[in-house]
Formats: C-alpha cells, sequence, structure tokens
C-alpha cells in the first residue's frame, strides 16, 4: 500500500522519529516528487538533487555562509568556510600548498600517514579478540597526521576536543544548549593548547601549517590570533570526520558485501577507487549548509532571501541523473577516474564543489587509501563482533563504533 504522506512528512518523521533508519529511499521519494522541501526540525529548505546541490554549492553569487545559525560551523569562529571571494582565495591558497601540493603528498605527508597507519595498524588485536576499528585505527590516522602537519604535538586531549567541537557545530542542528557548552569549552581548550605555540611561531617561524598560518598575509596585515586559532579548531575537526567516518563506512559495506573485499584482494589497486566508491555510496558528510542571498528559485519553488539551505550530498550522489546504478556499491566504479572527485569538477559531491571544495579532500584520499591498502596487505577477512553497527547521525553519518574480527592473512 502507497505512502499515504506527503514527501516532507515523510522526511520529518525521519528527522524526528527514527534517524537510525536508511534515509535513502526517503531521498529516492523526495528527488522524484518534491526536490525541494521545507524541513521544520532542521528550520531549513533541503535540496536533494545533484544539479541543485552543484548549482548550490557554485553559484557564490546568490548562495553564501551561514552564520550563528543552529546547524552551523560557526563554533570554529570565522574560519574558512565563512570567508568568500579574493579573501577566502588567498587564505584558502596557504592551506592548499601544504595539503595539496605535490612537493608535500608526495613525500612529507606521505611519510606520516603511512607510519600512522602501520604504527596504529599493527597494535589492532586479531582473532580470536575483538578490535574497534574506530578508535584504534580510522580515526587516530588523521588525528595525528593533522596534528603533525600542525606541529601540535601530542596533547591527550585531542580526541575528546575533536569529538566536543564536531558535535556542537554542523550536527548540533536542533541547537542543544548542553551540546554546545561542551563544545565551547572544547573549543576554548584546544585554543588554550594552541596559543603558546602560535605566540612561538610568529617570533620563529617554521616549515609547518601552523607557521604558515601565522605568517601569512592578507591586504598587509598577518591573521589575527583568533583567526589562527579558528582555523586550528576548523581542520583539527575537518581533518579527522571526513577520513575516520569513511573508512568506518567502508568497513562496513566490505563486511556486508564479502564479494567487494575479494575484488579489492585479488586487485589491491582497486583501493583507490573503493575510498571514492564509499564517499559516493555513503558520505560521511551528508548535507552542507547554505543561506540564500537574496530571493531563488530552485526546481520550482521560491526560496526567500537569508533562509537556510542543506543541500543533502549524500542524495545527490544517488542521483540516477549522475550516475548509473547509484544504489550498487561497486569498488570497481572509478577505477582511473578517482582524482577528478577529489577537486571541484569531479561528479562525486562528498567534498563539496565550487570555490569552496574541500582543500583537505587530497589528504583524506591518501589516508583512506594508505589504510585500505594496510587492510588487504594485512588481513584474510573480517568480521562484525556481534550485530551489524546502525548507521547514526543527520549531517555527520557513520557507525558509532565498528567492533570487528580481524583474520590475518596467511
Amino acid at each position: 500500500m502507497p505512502d499515504s504522506r506527503s514527501v516532507a512528512e515523510d522526511f520529518n518523521a525521519y528527522l524526528t522519529d527514527n534517524v537510525g533508519a536508511d534515509p535513502y529511499p526517503a531521498f529516492r521519494r523526495m528527488r522524484e516528487e518534491a526536490p525541494v522541501v521545507w524541513a521544520e526540525p532542521l528550520q531549513a529548505w533541503v535540496l536533494t538533487r545533484w544539479d541543485d546541490i552543484t548549482a548550490m554549492l557554485e553559484d557564490t553569487e546568490n548562495f553564501g555562509a551561514l552564520m550563528n545559525r543552529p546547524g552551523t560551523s560557526s563554533i570554529f569562529g570565522r574560519a574558512i568556510l565563512q570567508m568568500s571571494g579574493d579573501e577566502h582565495r588567498r587564505k584558502d591558497a596557504i592551506l592548499a600548498k601544504r595539503l595539496r601540493g605535490p612537493r608535500y603528498l608526495g613525500s612529507t605527508i606521505e611519510e606520516i600517514v603511512s607510519g600512522l597507519v602501520r604504527e596504529y595498524g599493527d597494535e589492532l588485536p586479531v582473532a580470536p579478540e575483538v578490535a574497534d576499528l574506530r578508535t584504534g585505527l580510522t580515526e587516530p590516522v588523521p588525528l595525528g597526521a593533522i596534528a603533525e602537519l600542525m606541529d601540535m604535538g601530542a596533547a591527550s586531549n585531542f580526541r575528546n576536543w575533536y569529538n566536543d567541537i564536531v558535535a556542537a557545530g554542523t550536527s548540533n542542528f536542533a541547537q542543544d544548549p548542553a551540546v554546545h557548552a561542551r563544545g565551547e569549552t572544547a573549543r576554548d581548550e584546544l585554543y588554550d593548547f594552541v596559543t603558546p605555540s602560535i605566540e612561538e611561531r610568529r617570533g620563529c617561524p617554521g616549515d609547518e601549517l601552523l607557521s604558515d598560518l601565522c605568517s601569512m598575509e592578507y591586504e598587509g596585515e598577518r591573521l589575527s590570533d583568533d583567526e589562527v586559532r579558528s582555523f586550528t579548531a576548523f581542520l583539527l575537526s575537518a581533518g579527522i570526520e571526513t577520513t575516520d567516518r569513511a573508512l568506518a563506512n567502508l568497513v562496513k559495506h566490505l563486511i556486508l558485501q564479502p564479494e567487494q573485499w575479494q575484488r579489492l584482494k585479488d586487485d589491491p589497486s582497486l583501493a583507490s577507487s573503493a575510498a571514492t566508491e564509499i564517499l559516493r555510496f555513503r558520505p560521511p558528510v551528508q548535507a552542507i549548509v547554505r543561506m540564500t542571498k537574496q530571493d531563488m528559485e530552485v526546481s520550482g519553488t521560491v526560496i526567500p532571501a537569508e533562509n537556510k539551505l542543506m543541500g543533502f550530498i549524500a542524495s545527490a550522489n544517488h542521483d540516477p541523473d549522475r550516475f548509473d546504478n547509484p544504489g550498487v556499491f561497486d569498488v570497481g566504479r572509478f577505477e582511473g577516474a578517482e582524482r577528478p572527485n577529489y577537486t571541484p569538477i569531479g561528479p562525486v559531491r562528498a567534498f563539496g564543489a565550487g570555490p569552496h571544495t574541500c582543500t583537505g579532500s587530497l589528504l583524506a584520499k591518501l589516508e583512506m587509501e594508505r589504510t585500505l591498502e594496510y587492510m588487504v596487505e594485512r588481513f584474510d577477512h573480517f568480521e562484525f563482533a556481534g550485530d551489524v553497527p546502525p548507521d547514526t547521525g543527520i549531517v555527520l553519518r557513520s557507525p558509532e563504533t565498528l567492533d570487528v574480527v580481524l583474520h590475518p592473512a596467511a
């Protein structure tokens, strides 16, 4: 019997009653019947089609950053996401030099990431013991990489700071005051931790990302201490969450579809394609937030100026007008065509589009590939150590834990 609820009612019920459920049937219905709907729980207009979301991300004249509203990244302060135009291009370039430049990706960063993967991977317990891959591998690898790139040293609270700041940012669309307070406390503790390093780099810069931020100038002035702290908090969070959650999603679906894991065992060169495919199939960041700068018509719906938009890139990545058989998880889908999807020109929307395409996308690519290559080399197979862990979250989505039994290769 067909569902008699409206499309908006169907999606709002998912948001409020059963966020652990599979959202993709709702996305499909929205794309087909009502690609732009008002979602009351999100206080936002929701976009679901690839074309509409791509236009929202690329058209900076009509769509811009949203500050100081529920479900935004404003807890970081004024970081790269809140900038536009020449300021964004020039300040983003200082990040890109370290995070995208061949000189660093192919040597320094490659060495850091490969070392971290092996360090944490070698410590994982194997069968018959249970390993939590999120706390044991997928989270500490990108955390360690960004900490080394920033030359922030070791801080026992990095993981807690990261978790609390992320929870209080885009995930806190309901603006839970307790969640926001924990995020502010974590942010302030991180600021206190990094401030002495900023003061040191001001006087004696080194050859790492934090020194770059402390030394760069825009319109004749250096970034303020507040801006450097905001960049640092943002990079700590953004530099971890995509890799961590994407790898968790990838391992989960390789267990659910063992024939795909076997394809990787038979042909390890598919690791890059597999990493790209999980970013399409189950992106760790499901939605990107923007604001209309003026009244805009999107797929026949007029959205007033200064209204919040949420482009569900998870839906865009399953749009059949852009991808063949989008509901199929295929580790070979992007074989030989992976790299464009980590730039503004690729069809996968996991890293956004337009000028705000994620600067750290190639770092995430490297971290995912090296981690997956390590697992293919070291393990024959793996299995859940209990029930299949559910995906949770509306903006950031992945299993909260990933307890598995790892069987070493012979």
